[in-house]
């Protein structure tokens, strides 16, 4: 399923002291790869500057495994013009998968999210089904209109002073620019869907 279509007036406030915080990423709706999601994930900033914001994403403390199974932190790297995404996880669906574990890789490109996104896309998964050995993989490039473009949000519980920190207007070159996570929540730089877990295949 997409995940929930945010205004973009939800991401308009900045970090606040330590508090958790929302910020804005946008998903690409790929028509043949649909993906249930996870619920029960937030992030923490692990590096920032005026070009990127990197993410590690992680089950919340105690969220049970019906609402979230990552065993190792998926990493995001949020973008002024792209991202990548990376995370193992685990998935299934009730009564009918056990024990598959997917890898799911992304990067899109844009030069605005009014215009068309660039994205690759692929994923593998193994483990058993109904007593039943399984494997599947895919990979998917091409060329998204607007239209196939949402917002989604994902909790911030991690890092948050990196935010207002002076890396965070720093080029990798030295040069000031604009904030990392300011660009990330008013032009809304593509994220890789931190809460999908996996593929329709399954």
């Amino acid at each position: 399923m997409r995940a929930t279509t945010l205004l973009a007036t939800a991401f308009s406030s900045l970090v606040v002291a330590n508090n958790p915080t929302v910020v804005g990423f946008i998903d690409v709706d790929i028509p043949s790869v649909t993906i249930p999601s996870y619920t029960s994930e937030a992030a923490s900033v692990t590096g920032i500057n005026a070009d990127a914001t990197t993410y590690e994403i992680s089950c919340l403390a105690n969220a049970p495994t019906t609402l979230c199974q990552i065993k190792d932190p998926w990493t995001l790297i949020q973008g002024t013009s792209s991202f990548s995404f990376t995370g193992v996880y685990t998935g299934w669906i009730s009564g009918d998968v056990n024990g598959v574990t997917a890898t799911r890789d992304m990067t899109c490109s844009f030069t605005s999210i009014s215009e068309s996104v660039s994205c690759s896309f692929s994923y593998k998964a193994t483990g058993t089904t109904d007593g039943q050995s399984y494997s599947t993989s895919t990979s998917i490039s091409g060329t998204y209109p607007p239209d196939s473009v949402t917002y989604i949000a994902l909790t911030v519980t991690g890092g948050l002073d990196s935010f207002t920190a002076p890396q965070a207007t720093e080029t990798p070159k030295g040069v000031a620019g604009p904030a990392a996570a300011q660009a990330m929540i008013t032009a809304a730089p593509l994220g890789a869907a931190a809460v999908m877990a996996l593929a329709a295949a399954f």
